[in-house]
């Protein structure tokens, strides 16, 4: 038996327009979460130091 659908209510379908600003929004948001997230000069994730690449070493394998 087929489900019957009870709701009626009509849902506003979102326009492109309504979208590309939602996105626009949140991009704005986010940047500015990073912005003040950078800014703060108590940041524990921020990694100051420079990391030095290992040495690349010759064979000493006796075989080769």
């Amino acid at each position: 038996m087929a489900y019957k659908r009870t709701s009626t209510s009509a849902v506003p379908a979102m326009t492109y327009a309504v979208i590309k600003k939602l996105v626009a929004d949140s991009v704005a948001t986010a940047l500015e979460a990073q912005a003040a997230n950078m800014a703060n000069a108590d940041n524990t994730n921020r990694n100051t130091e420079l990391k030095e690449a290992p040495v690349a070493r010759k064979c000493s394998y006796k075989e080769f």
